[in-house]
């Protein structure tokens, strides 16, 4: 009955956190975690790497009842789907993960004792090498009074899209799971603040300026708070434009194509 509640109780727990039914001594595991890896997406014949490029290990959390970190605990590593495929080749003790096939689905295991266990997806896909970004969004003409997230839509700018894609095949290949980083560059806004006059946003309408492609495709829009836009106001009708910059890089250095700079109008109408 205790082998069972240990596996029941293991099963429930979240993706990336697993726990169990365990013992309260400070050096006995009760709880897994496996935090976000460095990169969403590894390249076919290389290991992961971070943003910058360096090749960078999966690495678990282990904990005990307390909740406290236990340094010295060793979990294994394994590709939790290797009976389907050989995506990826992972170290059981390091945690170094190399990627042998592209694959969109793939799940990386952190085990530690018969009962913890915790998964965390990961891409194997082809090296980026180009990239090309959509044209400029259309004019924006602001909407007042500006009220906030009900009217953000009304206020934010299409979409700015870069696809990224390898050359390595005989057509070009759309590249999965690959980050695409967005900045303002005018007016500036380097910490992405939500309180400026213009900052950027996903989809949703949440602040973001980081986003990872889909079919190879990535975008991002800018939210711009009419009330505050252009810095120097007036009652004439007034045309300014929103600047962003969009890069995609592999090893830390850009790829062809990149970085893309981004030219939305935006028109203030006149007595606002």
């Amino acid at each position: 009955m205790r082998r069972l509640s240990l596996v029941a109780t293991a099963t429930a727990c979240a993706v990336a956190v697993a726990c169990a039914e365990v013992g309260t001594a400070p050096d006995v595991p009760a709880a897994i975690e496996l935090p976000p890896f460095a990169y969403p997406s590894v390249v076919v014949g290389d290991t992961l790497r971070n943003e910058a490029g360096i090749a960078t290990p999966v690495r678990a959390i282990v904990r005990n009842s307390a909740g406290d970190i236990i340094t010295g605990a060793t979990p294994t590593y394994l590709y939790a789907d290797f009976l389907r495929d050989t995506a990826f080749l992972v170290d059981a003790t390091s945690g170094m993960v190399v990627a042998r096939r592209a694959v969109s689905d793939g799940r990386i295991a952190a085990r530690i004792g018969a009962s913890l266990q915790v998964l965390r997806p990961l891409i194997a896909t082809l090296r980026p090498d180009t990239a090309d970004a959509a044209a400029n969004p259309s004019d924006l003409i602001l909407i007042f009074p500006d009220t906030g997230r009900a009217r953000a839509q009304a206020n934010t700018t299409r979409e700015m899209t870069v696809r990224v894609r390898s050359r390595q095949t005989a057509l070009p290949t759309d590249v999965n799971g690959w980050l695409v980083r967005y900045q303002l560059l005018r007016p500036a806004n380097p910490t992405n603040d939500t309180s400026a006059a213009v900052y950027l946003v996903n989809d949703n309408g949440g602040a973001s300026t980081l986003d990872t492609t889909s079919s190879g495709v990535a975008s991002r829009r800018a939210r711009v708070r009419a009330n505050l836009f252009p810095v120097a106001q007036g009652s004439a009708r007034v045309i300014d434009s929103v600047i962003v910059q969009a890069t995609v890089t592999y090893k830390g250095r850009p790829v062809a194509g990149s970085p893309f700079r981004f030219a939305a109008p935006v028109i203030r109408p006149a007595s606002q």
